[in-house]
């Protein structure tokens, strides 16, 4: 899987409708609405590691934390650390996904049975808010909100539109473009080919892109999409 986020800062109305209106040329399969929650966290300069406590006052190194939760994986939220860290946090079950029909990461089932999770679990951010505080501080939310999924190309791409909110100011119009591996348009380009390619055959126009991967030799799905948006929405 590629993917790849775009930022369109200086959208208009007008802007917004001719994305959509040429992606609607192509006839698409919609696959309804989403928003997303993108927050930044930043270490608490006074939560010291032990074997410096003695000759520091305050942690001399400074991490961010981001976590991107996507509403089309329910209950789900990526996390990243530095660009280096990156983890899945799930509070579904896999049983209650199943029931609900959700396509999403989940909690195993074993888990339950074995009393390493009760199935009332909180998302990750409230647990970071509440439970990590002497760690973590909040500093930002980025909010995405009114977004479209489109299927195109037989289901090989991907491709979901977003309003992007920072403290209630639209900052502009995310684009966030997945391509399967399958696609026969992956055949012989390079990802900033391909990609550009895309773009161009729908009208997208005038935004940041970033396709840029954690690490070129092994793909991380979630980690490479909390990656590009960590480059993306740095306002």
């Amino acid at each position: 899987m590629v993917s790849a986020v775009i930022l369109v800062q200086n959208a208009t109305p007008d802007t917004i409708i001719q994305v959509q209106d040429q992606l609607a040329n192509d006839l698409p399969m919609k696959k309804g609405k989403w928003n997303f929650a993108f927050r930044i966290f930043k270490n608490n300069p006074y939560a010291i590691p032990r074997e410096i406590a003695d000759q520091e006052v305050q942690n001399p190194e400074s991490k961010f934390m981001y976590t991107l939760s996507p509403s089309y994986l329910p209950g789900s939220t990526f996390t990243l650390i530095n660009g280096r860290s990156v983890g899945v946090f799930s509070s579904t079950i896999q049983e209650e996904a199943k029931e609900l029909g959700l396509q999403t990461e989940c909690i195993p089932d074993p888990h339950l049975d074995l009393g390493a999770t009760t199935g009332l679990n909180d998302p990750f951010d409230v647990l970071a808010n509440q439970k990590l505080q002497s760690l973590w501080t909040q500093k930002q939310m980025i909010k995405g909100d009114g977004g479209q999924i489109y299927e195109l190309e037989n289901g090989n791409l991907c491709i979901r539109t977003s309003n992007v909110f920072l403290h209630g100011s639209f900052k502009g119009l995310l684009i966030q473009v997945e391509v399967s591996e399958k696609s026969f348009s992956m055949k012989n380009v390079t990802v900033s080919e391909l990609i550009s390619n895309i773009l161009k055959k729908y009208g997208i126009a005038g935004g940041n892109v970033c396709s840029d991967v954690l690490d070129v030799h092994s793909s991380d799905r979630y980690g490479d999409l909390c990656w590009q948006y960590s480059r993306i929405l740095d306002f």
